[in-house]
């Protein structure tokens, strides 16, 4: 499925995406919402149970913006986000 059409008509200021999802992995979300022109813009987060080592290269690459581990206080990701919103 497409991202654009899950999105059509509203588009976010910031995505928090996994990287193991059904249908589409988060780099696969990352690379389409950057395609796209209506959210090549948008900030992008991957909140995942992978280490950062393991994805910060093809993360990076592939348009992600923040990362944030899962299984750690929410109040990381809470923060992290605050961060990039300010």
């Amino acid at each position: 499925m497409a991202v654009a059409h899950v999105i059509n008509g509203w588009t976010p200021d910031i995505a928090v995406v996994d990287i193991n999802m059904p249908g589409v992995d988060g780099f696969e979300v990352a690379r389409q919402l950057r395609q796209d022109e209506q959210t090549r813009h948008v900030v992008i987060v991957v909140f995942t149970a992978q280490d950062e080592f393991t994805i910060r290269a093809k993360g990076i690459a592939g348009g992600f913006d923040g990362y944030c581990q899962k299984g750690r206080a929410s109040d990381l990701l809470l923060r992290l986000l605050e961060q990039i919103a300010g």
